[in-house]
């Protein structure tokens, strides 16, 4: 018997599709679709079996009004709906064939409920393929989560315009002065979602990455607890929306990053008269795997097998290597410890050379990698503290980067990995870093998920601490912030104790391929 249901995380919905020539008949809605609000599959199917009885009766009572043109639709005028007998038969195929593939789709419940649960293993007990189907339907939900908190958005910026230009063919309506700033209309009516996240990320120059997150938390908070403006929100409310988050079977992880982002909203709420007080603070889960899943350096097995895998030993470059970005970018974190973004946006006109001083007052020179932002060229960086001028360690010098970085300035290249393609946020590497991801697995045989990209930043910081580099030469390399209020004074370490310090910058017992295979 098709039943209807779904699962969920840890609780049960019923899904059904509407025909899709009856659609009209329900102001164009494709689907019914809620959560039964129980874990438990006896129940979940009893549930489900009364409302697919309640929704026989909703489709045959459309169908049934297909045929009575003096009848009222149930919801829109039936000028739209099916009269002839072949639309009707039409309708009643349509129908049909959607309770059959319905009826297909639940016998696959149990397959997809094995999946889900494999999928839930650790990285290392997955095959290669498993590992990526699982980055494929973590990458579609995620966009499409993207998609649906824009299209909600945009949906909602629609109706007030369309309210507002209204409104200004009503005479009866009154109108705020004009020297009134339209942030402070209405704020006891002020939605987390357009308004209050729209005045946040603007004043904070949030990237648009950031406010799609915080959109997609401020729709889960009200699809759980109810549409309610911010000054309206309680704690009851925001204690509500873990509970709801635990029952469905979320992680720890997950809950407390959306509670981050919502107390991030409703503070600046507080802070901008918005609301009362925040009524997120405090509210916290503890994640008890936090450090167990805690991303670390690269130990140096796990080095020596990148750097003797095929990109290094076999000049191997795949598709979505992009070319020699998958050579050098490595090298690159492992010897100036920069984010992976920062690297992979570096134009040919970033890699200077500078004259400095050294201790004697002697002239010297060294060659800096700049890491800067430029709005224009489409550069950023994470804060005020990431801008700065990085040495060039010996060994980046030795594997020919200098060469590579001329030979792209001949071709007229804008960006030394010109082949790196932005994703929808613009962000140039993200793509890339899935892929060296999967790369490290399959080809390095690293299946510990703690082992990232970011862990090249990680390994950086372990062994400059082991050769002993002053810690606030470290954090100046690196762009670190300090919670040392000495630091902010003065303008940091001299060029010349830069290069001092990444001169005693080495990984003990790393074998490095031969420079250099790149082309």
């Amino acid at each position: 018997m098709c039943t209807h249901l779904q699962k969920r995380g840890a609780v049960y919905y019923f899904r059904r599709t509407i025909p899709k020539a009856l659609q009209s008949a329900f102001d164009g809605q494709t689907q019914w679709m809620h959560s039964l609000g129980t874990k438990d599959l006896a129940e979940g199917k009893r549930l489900a079996r009364l409302a697919g009885t309640e929704t026989d009766k909703l489709i045959d009572d459309a169908m049934n009004l297909a045929t009575k043109t003096t009848a009222a639709a149930p919801r829109q005028s039936i000028a739209s709906w099916p009269h002839a007998e072949w639309q009707i038969e039409d309708a009643e195929y349509l129908a049909q064939e959607s309770y059959r593939q319905e009826a297909e789709y639940e016998g696959r419940a149990d397959l997809r409920d094995a999946l889900t649960e494999r999928f839930n293993v650790a990285s290392d007990a997955l095959t290669p393929n498993e590992m990526a189907a699982r980055d494929l339907l973590a990458q579609e939900r995620f966009e499409v989560s993207v998609a649906r908190d824009r299209l909600a958005h945009m949906e909602r910026q629609l109706s007030k315009a369309v309210a507002s230009e209204l409104d200004d063919t009503r005479p009866d309506v009154a109108k705020p002065p004009a020297s009134t700033p339209l942030a402070d209309v209405g704020k006891a009516g002020a939605m987390l979602d357009p308004t209050i996240i729209d005045l946040w990320s603007t004043e904070r120059k949030v990237k648009a990455k950031g406010i799609d997150a915080h959109r997609a938390v401020a729709r889960w908070f009200h699809e759980r607890v109810g549409e309610k403006p911010a000054s309206a929100i309680t704690r009851s409310d925001v204690l509500a929306f873990k509970t709801k988050l635990v029952d469905e079977g979320q992680s720890a992880a997950n809950i407390k990053m959306k509670l981050s982002r919502l107390r991030t909203t409703l503070q600046w709420a507080f802070d901008n008269d918005y609301a009362a007080s925040n009524v997120a603070s405090g509210v916290r889960i503890k994640d008890t795997e936090a450090a167990k899943n805690r991303r670390r350096e690269f130990d140096l097995a796990s080095l020596n097998a990148i750097f003797a895998s095929p990109i290094y030993s076999a000049s191997y470059r795949p598709t979505q290597a992009r070319g020699e970005a998958a050579y050098w970018l490595p090298l690159l974190a492992l010897f100036t410890g920069a984010r992976m973004e920062e690297l992979g946006q570096l134009r040919p006109s970033d890699i200077v050379r500078r004259n400095y001083p050294d201790g004697d007052g002697v002239e010297r020179s060294a060659f800096f990698i700049c890491l800067t932002e430029d709005s224009e060229d489409g550069l950023t960086l994470k804060n005020a503290k990431s801008e700065r001028d990085v040495p060039m360690h010996p060994e980046i010098i030795k594997f020919g980067f200098l060469s590579y970085v001329e030979a792209i300035k001949a071709q007229g290249h804008s960006r030394l990995f010109h082949e790196l393609k932005p994703n929808i946020y613009g962000t140039l590497t993200a793509k890339w870093g899935e892929w060296f991801n999967g790369y490290k697995r399959s080809a390095c045989n690293i299946n510990d998920r703690r082992m990232t990209f970011h862990s090249f930043r990680h390994t950086f910081k372990h062994y400059a601490r082991h050769v002993g580099m002053i810690e606030g030469i470290q954090r100046q390399i690196m762009g670190h912030r300090s919670g040392d209020v000495a630091d902010s004074y003065g303008s940091g370490y001299s060029l010349h104790k830069l290069v001092e310090g990444m001169a005693q910058f080495r990984v003990p017992g790393l074998s490095l391929p031969a420079p250099s295979q790149a082309r």
